[in-house]
């Protein structure tokens, strides 16, 4: 294990650095200068993970890729930046000199990446274990979504390995997952463990000096720069204990309470929002389109509210006499470009085989409110901002005592007004989709998408504007605040690992080389508590296996057994995209072809059939659920962990040639 840690640790700080080389031979041909150290650290780092990404991207899915017009966007950035080229300025001179050597700045930039990565591998750490915890299951999905990028250059949020006629090019967030994929194939290392680590740890330490840039804007004083942006990585909507026993409260920590660290996914979406507001504050506001456009792209849920915050804040730019009409027209541009693109690239695709009542157009029908419902929208929307305002009301409060410390009515006019209005429509605007998609399984998802690093952004903003010119123990007093927020943050939010005994664990590690590359698992009618968990990719057991295997296929052979989707209370208020999920999953596709095919079969027949058909080499029990009694005799040893009372079944159905992959059959 020591190995792997080392291996991973060294990924994360090797790859950072090649994308600073990447990103540093780019902007010197751009022929591109700085005014600011921590600016010209930043603005390299982003573009080099965005060239990576992007290049690897195109030629492994041949330009089928939402990776392509990033591309085409960075050149865009690049090329308004070139023709608006920075020069020096002597009042930021002394800034610079600070850290002006390449070989300080790698350092720099190392120290930071070894102190993300520390984070992100104590969140995983077993003092009892020589182990790491598995991350929490959403993570697992993620990371696994590299096998249908890696093997079939196919950008799906789908795991289907057995019935590729059903897999297609669906909008998701995949930029990160790009470069977990690159990472994994690269190195062959646990794809969890290189998302939830190297890869996150490669994206949050570009956002820490991203956030460092922001602040430097101000003038900061440099030495309190490195300090509040790090804690800046732990800002989010505070979990209220004497709340949470309120239903409106605690449902509201979906739309506004994630940390950082623990959801990985949320990093490309901080990483283009702050180079879009760093921009907005230089007045490169053509640069700014571009690079907040990139955001559609590589994290479809914010494309609503990105675009009509784009589009306000050019008209406002032009009714604040900041830039003509003309050049508010090519602020907008880029995003309307983004939006076309998605929307011509998903329309070209083929629709893939879909059984009746599956298609595209039903899964619209279920999710678009009725006119009658406006009343309760707008009530869905008010609730929205009010939980929002309950979980970041203290972030304000603080920013107001410190206002008031500072004794300088003054301060006020130094934040940026075109920085409020662009918060201010994207927050109406969040409401108004979380409202829109409330018959959708993740509708709050477009709320807390776009609204959760957005906030951390105008608040990183909004303190810094207050913060300039303070004395040492204002900035003394600023930072204790943060990190007792920050300390109170970790404290009340679990980390949705799941653990594991050694004992079980180093008996998978020995077994995972025979497992094969399919397996099943099997969780009980009662561990579904809703509809969001019947996905037969994201919501499973056996996440251990992903410890040691990245190449899997991973099918459910569960027997959900509803009263009707339609009546049972977990899933009636979804029951239409409850019964869209469940006809997703493999069993299910197997045994419509075979009643396609005239066969009359029993359930058990079916799955005994489909086990051994498909070589399902293992099977992964639930603590509740149950090994079907038809598959018994096809066991030959079993495991079961002593702490998450999990089973492992390691099966006889290798006949011939176990499948070499996930997506390839017996031969």
């Amino acid at each position: 294990m020591i190995i792997i840690t080392a291996q991973l640790f060294s990924l994360a700080i090797i790859s950072i650095i090649v994308c600073f080389v990447v990103g540093s031979i780019i902007v010197k041909y751009c022929n591109i200068l700085f005014d600011e150290i921590f600016y010209s650290l930043f603005f390299p780092l982003i573009i080099g993970v965005s060239v990576l990404i992007g290049v690897y991207a195109v030629i492994t899915a041949r330009g089928s890729t939402m990776q392509l017009p990033v591309l085409l966007l960075i050149g865009l950035l690049l090329r308004s930046l070139r023709r608006n080229a920075y020069t020096i300025s002597s009042d930021r001179a002394n800034t610079i000199g600070v850290f002006e050597s390449g070989a300080t700045k790698l350092l720099l930039l190392v120290l930071i990446t070894s102190l993300v990565l520390l984070v992100q591998y104590l969140l995983l750490y077993d003092s009892d274990s020589q182990y790491l915890q598995t991350p929490f299951q959403d993570y697992v999905y993620y990371s696994r979504l590299t096998l249908p990028l890696n093997h079939r250059g196919l950008e799906t949020n789908s795991l289907e390995a057995l019935f590729p006629q059903f897999l297609t090019e669906q909008p998701y967030h995949y930029s990160e997952i790009w470069l977990n994929a690159l990472f994994v194939k690269s190195t062959d290392l646990p794809s969890v463990w290189v998302y939830f680590i190297s890869v996150a740890s490669v994206f949050i330490s570009i956002i820490c000096v991203g956030f460092m840039a922001l602040m430097a804007h101000f003038k900061l004083k440099t030495l309190w720069v490195p300090v509040l942006a790090f804690l800046f990585l732990f800002v989010t909507g505070v979990r209220w204990g004497f709340l949470q026993h309120n239903l409106f409260v605690y449902n509201g920590a979906l739309l506004s309470s994630s940390l950082l660290c623990l959801n990985p996914k949320f990093v490309p979406a901080y990483a283009y929002i702050i180079l879009g507001a760093l921009f907005l504050l230089k007045k490169q506001y053509i640069a700014s389109g571009a690079a907040l456009a990139v955001l559609p792209l590589v994290f479809i849920s914010t494309t609503p509210v990105i675009g009509v915050g784009i589009a306000f804040l050019a008209l406002y730019l032009v009714l604040a006499q900041h830039a003509k009409w003309a050049q508010a027209l090519l602020v907008v541009l880029p995003v309307v470009g983004s939006i076309i693109y998605i929307v011509v690239f998903y329309s070209l695709q083929p629709e893939p085989y879909q059984f009746p009542s599956t298609g595209r157009v039903f899964a619209l029908q279920s999710i678009i409110p009725s006119i009658g419902e406006i009343k309760t929208l707008f009530n869905i929307a008010v609730g929205a901002i009010i939980n929002y305002v309950i979980y970041f009301i203290v972030y304000f409060l603080l920013i107001l005592l410190i206002f008031l410390l500072r004794r300088q009515s003054e301060l006020l006019f130094t934040i940026p007004r075109k920085i409020i209005l662009w918060f201010g429509v994207s927050l109406c605007m969040a409401a108004a989709m979380r409202a829109f998609g409330t018959h959708f399984l993740d509708s709050f998802q477009f709320f807390s998408n776009t609204m959760v690093p957005l906030t951390s952004v105008v608040l990183a903003i909004v303190l810094a504007a207050v913060l300039h010119g303070a004395k040492n123990w204002v900035y003394g007093v600023a930072v204790s605040l943060l990190a007792i927020l920050a300390t109170f943050n970790f404290t009340t939010t679990g980390t949705g690992n799941t653990r594991y005994s050694p004992n079980f664990l180093k008996q998978v590690a020995q077994a995972a080389p025979q497992l094969g590359a399919r397996g099943g698992y099997v969780l009980a009618d009662e561990d579904y508590e809703n509809a969001y968990m019947l996905s037969p990719d994201s919501y499973t057991t056996g996440n251990y296996i992903s410890n040691f295997k990245n190449d899997y296929a991973f099918v459910s052979l569960s027997e959900l057994d509803p009263d009707s989707l339609t009546t049972d209370p977990r899933f009636k208020r979804d029951s239409a995209q409850a019964e869209q999920i469940v006809r997703k999953s493999s069993l299910y596709r197997f045994a419509k072809f075979q009643a396609l095919k005239k066969r009359k079969l029993s359930l058990d027949s079916i799955k005994y059939e489909f086990v051994t058909q498909h070589n399902i080499g293992f099977v992964c029990v639930s603590k509740r659920g149950k090994l079907p009694e038809i598959l018994s005799p096809l066991v030959a040893i079993s495991y079961t962990d002593s702490l998450s009372g999990e089973r492992l079944y390691v099966l006889r159905t290798r006949k011939t040639k176990q499948a070499s992959t996930a997506y390839k059959d017996l031969e």
